[in-house]
């Protein structure tokens, strides 16, 4: 009877070491499977339980792979983050300056919409995308790297430069696009060497075209203190010596009818009746006195159109 009892014992000793045998080998087989799968963080788990490293050899090794893939695979989320905001970034200035050229609004540097665009070509092509993750540890590490390098420093100041000139050059064709008498008087009295501003009226125009068809809505002459003339040859007002005196603002209605007039006055050019430089800047024609040197008749010119088109 005491025989058969421990017979009995060592039969079910061996049932139950067979049955955590029989455990042990589904947990490692749900491990590997769960591995495979890239469930790397169940499969961690379960190998982590198996305590058997007899019978399961290889369980360290590929807690080890599990380890070092969680790792790689945080590495990449973060990057795939880092570049996806980068890219939402780049995106929205590209949108942002192809909805201002969709705009068509004049700007009064016509080569700045081209520009823009050709800034806007170099940085949709210096654009990333996310690489898919991929499967081995090593070849994930590589994609972080990659995501880590890419730079749009160059790229964004280039275009954003790009995008604020031509927003300025709109904003500043927007001042000389048939500007108000009242400011051109403004502007004309923070310029160097201009003294005694006037205006001229349809009873003292000199030309005899303010507001008719294809003449100028306003006149402004001013005197620069540089220029001595004879009153008694050229006469005692403002208006009377005209552009002689300093030179003279005219406003037209258009473009086109601003360049017919600088047109008409550069067929005296070069002759005793030259009246000076004539510069069409929007609707208006920038005149100079022609008794300043070129360099002055230059540097002059200069100054009345950066006063014109200022903008903050």
């Amino acid at each position: 009877m005491r025989k058969r009892k421990i017979t009995w014992f060592l039969i079910l000793a061996i049932l139950v070491c067979m049955g955590l045998t029989g455990c042990k080998s589904s947990d490692y087989r749900k491990g590997v499977k769960y591995q495979t799968a890239g469930n790397y963080e169940k499969a961690l788990e379960i190998y982590k339980g198996i305590e058997d490293n007899k019978n399961y050899k290889d369980v360290n090794e590929r807690i080890k792979l599990c380890e070092a893939m969680l790792v790689a695979i945080n590495k990449y989320d973060i990057e795939k983050e880092n570049l996806e905001k980068k890219n939402k970034n780049l995106d929205k200035l590209i949108k942002d300056s192809r909805d201002l050229i969709a705009e068509e609004k004049v700007a009064l540097d016509d080569s700045l919409a081209p520009a823009l665009e050709t800034a806007i070509s170099e940085a949709k092509a210096a654009k990333q995308n996310v690489p898919k993750m991929p499967e081995k540890e090593s070849d994930i590490l590589k994609s972080v790297e990659k995501m880590k390098a890419v730079d749009y420093s160059n790229v964004i100041t280039n275009l954003s430069n790009g995008k604020a000139a031509l927003e300025k050059s709109i904003k500043q064709y927007a001042l000389v696009d048939k500007p108000s008498e009242a400011y051109v008087i403004e502007c004309l009295g923070k310029v160097e060497h201009i003294v005694n501003i006037s205006s001229v009226t349809e009873d003292n125009d000199p030309n005899g075209n303010l507001n008719k068809p294809g003449g100028y809505t306003a006149t402004i002459y001013y005197s620069d203190d540089r220029i001595n003339l004879d009153k008694s040859c050229y006469g005692n007002t403002v208006i009377e010596q005209g552009t002689d005196g300093g030179g003279g603002i005219e406003v037209y209605t258009s473009v086109e009818d601003a360049e017919k007039r600088r047109d008409y006055l550069a067929t005296y050019d070069g002759g005793i009746l030259a009246s000076g430089t004539h510069t069409v800047v929007g609707t208006v024609l920038v005149r100079i006195s022609n008794e300043l040197t070129a360099s002055q008749q230059q540097e002059m010119e200069k100054k009345v159109i950066e006063a014109l088109t200022y903008v903050d």
